[in-house]
């Protein structure tokens, strides 16, 4: 299936689970950046998909975390039981200065630079990032972010962010979104 098909049928899917008014499709992360003058001077990634609550920098600013909320929403809850809490307490998971709560990023280029930028992109922006990749490539993801993750353990980035990330296969991530409508 071809991205955006894939996208369409992840972002309806989500609809059903959080509203659709919460789900944006090519979200702009920074497009009411007042600090930055938005796009002229600031790298804005365009997240594939990113379920609010939003954060605006203004929030983040005043130390505000909309997205806090979530973390007792039954998605977030059965994230944390199948796959998060082997890492840590969900509180040192969550990217209190997120722009949203769930920043999900699809990627079936197979090109690491590509795998790369979502990665941190999805990363920087979610209270918890979705990385989801073609089956074939899902090594090649895993190995980059063990990367990044060596990188934060050095000190040579100051990132720290990934314990956020969860990677699916393509497959899985449609089985996991079935499995926790039917128990909704």
């Amino acid at each position: 299936m071809p991205a955006r098909d894939y996208q369409d049928r992840i972002a309806n899917n989500l609809k059903s689970i959080f509203g659709a008014s919460s789900i944006k499709t090519e979200w702009d992360s920074v497009k009411y950046d007042f600090h930055s003058g938005n796009h002229g001077i600031v790298y804005a990634p365009r997240h594939d998909i990113a379920v609010g609550p939003f954060n605006s920098y203004w929030d983040l600013d005043s130390g505000v975390d909309k997205t806090k909320t979530m973390m007792r929403h039954p998605f977030t809850v059965k994230l944390y039981k199948d796959i998060l809490q082997y890492r840590d307490p969900l509180k040192k998971i969550w990217n209190s200065k997120s722009r949203c709560y769930l920043a999900i990023e699809i990627d079936f280029s197979g090109t690491s630079k590509h795998m790369l930028g979502s990665i941190i992109n999805a990363s920087a922006s979610g209270s918890i990032a979705i990385y989801i990749v073609k089956k074939t490539d899902s090594d090649k993801a895993i190995r980059l972010s063990n990367y990044l993750m060596r990188l934060e353990d050095y000190g040579f980035l100051k990132f720290n962010m990934l314990r956020n990330l969860i990677i699916f296969k393509d497959d899985e991530f449609l089985e996991f979104l079935s499995t926790l409508k039917t128990s909704i």
